[in-house]
């Protein structure tokens, strides 16, 4: 999928982003950072991993994820800021290119979270 060029500028601009998985009784949030999401050519978003153990006994039972991502410093539909609702799919690497490359940039990383994107929504 192809990625907005809106939602490339507000991953330029640090916030937070928050990932909602199905849990057995409720939907579950975590959050990450604008600046640790990297964009494949695939436009797949990879995002690095040091926790999230309950998203990732989520993703094993439900890959669909949805994430929310913002920025004010990024001109929206009425005024500055603006953000995005992505509806996905998900899964965890624990190996491979992906995993290697993302841990030489965050060498806590225990994992990569591999988000990819059915549908971007732009809500501001």
């Amino acid at each position: 999928m192809e990625i907005p060029s809106k939602m490339l500028e507000v991953l330029k601009n640090e916030g937070v982003v928050s990932i909602v998985t199905q849990g057995v009784v409720e939907p579950h949030v975590v959050n990450t950072w604008n600046s640790y999401i990297h964009i494949t050519t695939e436009g797949n978003l990879l995002i690095p991993v040091g926790g999230m153990r309950v998203t990732g006994a989520n993703i094993a039972k439900n890959k669909k994820v949805q994430l929310t991502l913002g920025s004010r410093g990024v001109e929206g539909f009425h005024s500055m800021g603006t953000g995005f609702l992505i509806k996905a799919t998900a899964e965890f690497l624990y190996e491979g290119a992906e995993f290697d490359s993302t841990k030489q940039k965050f060498s806590w990383c225990r994992a990569v979270l591999v988000i990819k994107p059915l549908s971007i929504t732009q809500t501001l």
